[in-house]
């Protein structure tokens, strides 16, 4: 039983990282200066201005939903599903798109290894509890 509750309070842990890790994108939502430095992306007009903040404000809902998950113990499953589709459509989408500048790069690496975590820490906790 010890087993158990170890590996919940590592996953609770790793989808509260995650969580966290959501949050920096979705505070651009009222700092959108912060896009220019942080995404290596030049604001060129409102259009793209309010379409970054409003992707900022669905980076905080998953960051709510993670972070809810973790400090809650509910709804495990259904943060991870989020969770995983929220980083790994980076991925996916990168692979239709030609040119991406390297700061965007480090985003694309720091959403995969998260994903990467945030699975890990499931399946662990998951195997672990059908025992």
């Amino acid at each position: 039983m010890a087993i158990n509750i170890n590996m919940e309070t590592l996953f609770r842990t790793i989808l509260a990282l995650v969580g966290s890790i959501h949050l920096l994108p979705a505070s651009f939502a009222f700092m959108p200066h912060k896009m220019v430095s942080s995404y290596g992306v030049k604001l060129s007009d409102s259009n793209i201005e309010l379409l970054l903040r409003h992707r900022a404000l669905l980076f905080g809902i998953v960051a709510g939903f993670l972070l809810y998950a973790a400090f809650t113990k509910k709804q495990y499953d259904q943060a991870v599903t989020i969770g995983l589709i929220s980083m790994l459509s980076l991925k996916v989408l990168y692979g239709f798109i030609d040119d991406i500048i390297k700061v965007l790069l480090q985003v694309l690496y720091i959403d995969v290894g998260a994903a990467v975590l945030l699975l890990a820490g499931w399946l662990s906790y998951t195997l672990r509890r059908e025992r």
